[in-house]
């Protein structure tokens, strides 16, 4: 009689702390990532957008008459004593403020014909020249204009530039722009691709659902992501015997912004049932970040399963060397 051999029970793994990590680090690194882009793209606004916007604003209210009447009317005055400095005056002001002091009758008087005669006639005043210290106005000045005015300043520049992008003038004129920049030498190398990258991201485009799809692409027994663009040439079709060979975009990893554009057999097509955000995050990704609804459960259970095999093997062969 022979029995029934006992299957062996596989040995449990134990979690290694390198495992552990590891899935910490892939918890935790996607929120630092996006984290860090928000960040950047803050800081980058900020630095070329809002902040050149607010210099302007506060040189514009600074530097002239106009801007020194609304100055008054908050009780800040440039030409007042708290605001003088005279690092930047003339020779002989400095010295007479160092003899006389700056509070005496005779350097205000001087001080005052000084400024007199720079700003007769003058739209835009010099502040160093008036010897008035720029720092302590601009404190003041935010005081009352704050920074915030440039991030609201930059979202109407925005929608405003938006809105006559829209039109025929507005578009006509971006389209002489792009022309213009396209011809400087060093520019026009980055500028078209620069303006590409942005297009793709931020640009609405509208594709139909059954435009994902699985492609013989290189060859018959690879296949690849990619969104059918078109119904084909017709010289193509009437040369392959007739057949309805589609035009199609298969994009690269990972910047789906570039990629090749093919004539495949419709027939040999294989309709995928997502949407082409999760297409784009396929791409992106090489392949990880599959839909749920697509996801080959038993493969990764298989591959899982291997792995622990694998394991196993490798401590039977440490435990008996």
């Amino acid at each position: 009689m022979v029995l029934p051999r006992k299957k062996k029970k596989k040995a449990k793994t134990k979690k290694r702390p390198q495992g552990f990590f590891l899935r910490g680090i892939v918890t935790i690194l996607p929120a630092v990532l996006t984290l860090f882009i928000l960040m950047t793209v803050l800081r980058f606004a900020q630095d070329y957008v809002t902040t050149p916007i607010n210099r302007t604003i506060y040189w514009s209210i600074e530097s002239n008459e106009w801007g020194w009447k609304l100055l008054g009317k908050y009780n800040i005055h440039p030409l007042d004593q708290e605001y003088l400095t005279t690092d930047t005056l003339t020779e002989e002001l400095r010295n007479s403020a160092v003899r006389e002091g700056i509070n005496s009758d005779s350097f205000i008087n001087s001080l005052t014909l000084h400024r007199t005669a720079l700003m007769d006639d003058a739209f835009f005043y010099d502040l160093e020249e008036l010897g008035i210290n720029r720092n302590q106005l601009r404190k003041d000045t935010k005081s009352i204009v704050p920074p915030i005015i440039g991030i609201l300043l930059s979202i109407t520049l925005v929608l405003v530039l938006g809105t006559l992008t829209s039109g025929f003038v507005g578009r006509r004129v971006i389209g002489s722009i792009d022309r213009g920049v396209q011809q400087i030498p060093v520019v026009r190398s980055v500028y078209p691709y620069a303006k590409q990258l942005v297009e793709f991201f931020l640009t609405e485009t509208e594709f139909d659902f059954d435009t994902v799809v699985a492609a013989p692409y290189p060859n018959e027994n690879i296949y690849a992501i990619a969104f059918v663009t078109s119904e084909g040439m017709k010289t193509i079709n009437e040369a392959l015997d007739g057949k309805r060979y589609v035009s199609m975009f298969v994009p690269t990893s990972p910047m789906p912004m570039t990629g090749y554009t093919v004539f495949i057999d419709a027939d040999k097509l294989i309709p995928l049932p997502i949407s082409v955000d999760e297409a784009l995050r396929v791409t992106i990704s090489a392949g990880v970040l599959i839909p749920p609804h697509e996801r080959v459960e038993e493969l990764e259970s298989a591959i899982e399963a291997l792995g622990a095999e694998l394991d196993d093997d490798v401590h039977e062969k440490d435990a008996t060397a």
